[in-house]
């Protein structure tokens, strides 16, 4: 069975979330997605992302310290058999997530001008 190929992680205002591909294969391959966050030391199972058809997995509620190394494995399974771990680089939310830019409403109230600002959607 091939592994995963090309994991990446994205974080964008603080939604987190992995994405791999995988080899077109006449069987429908499922996915185990786990995660290593620094101060727990071992890999657990990402609630959610186990057994999955997907080639994404929602990381959002694992990932709660934004300053702790994380890590990420993903391998594939079909049928009875299943393809070796492949791991992410480390990923630090403070250093790789994106924040957007918050929303801004301007308005006019006689000789004032009122400027609203709204978190990133």
């Amino acid at each position: 069975v091939p592994p995963p190929e090309q994991i990446v992680i994205t974080s964008e205002n603080f939604k987190t979330v992995a994405h791999w591909q995988y080899p077109p294969i006449s069987e429908t391959p499922c996915f185990i997605v786990e995660i290593k966050p620094y101060n727990l030391g071992h890999y657990k199972n990402v609630s959610g992302c186990v057994n999955i058809a997907a080639f994404v997995c929602d990381l959002t509620r694992e990932v709660g310290d934004a300053f702790e190394s994380h890590w990420l494995r993903v391998k594939a399974v079909v049928g009875s058999q299943q393809s070796e771990y492949v791991e992410t680089s480390e990923f630090i939310l403070q250093k790789h997530g994106k924040i957007g830019p918050p929303k801004l409403n301007l308005s006019r109230h006689n000789d004032e001008i009122v400027v609203d600002i709204y978190h990133p959607p």
